[in-house]
């Protein structure tokens, strides 16, 4: 059983890695919607210029919001894990 595992330190690195994967997922998964929606209720694809731009923003939105968010958190969780003196469970 591994126990020595390494932790990833989080940097700056991470952070773009991390915006770049939602902003990709979160344009497939709008992109998917949108084709979705139009076909339920107009029962046609409606994608104009206009819409692909509105998935460009909107995914781009998202995705920065919610990988800064992320790691953000993730920066703060592991200061406080530095700052704090590991617990022993087994006494």
């Amino acid at each position: 059983m591994l126990t020595n595992k390494k932790q990833q330190k989080i940097n700056l690195k991470l952070l773009f890695l991390s915006v770049i994967y939602l902003v990709v997922c979160c344009f497939i998964f709008f992109f998917i919607a949108s084709v979705v929606i139009d076909l339920i209720f107009d029962g046609k694809v409606n994608l104009t210029r206009e819409v692909i731009i509105d998935i460009i923003v909107v995914s781009t939105i998202a995705g920065t919001t919610g990988g800064l968010g992320s790691w953000i958190f993730a920066w703060i969780d592991e200061r406080k894990a530095r700052k704090s003196p590991p617990s022993d469970p087994k006494a």
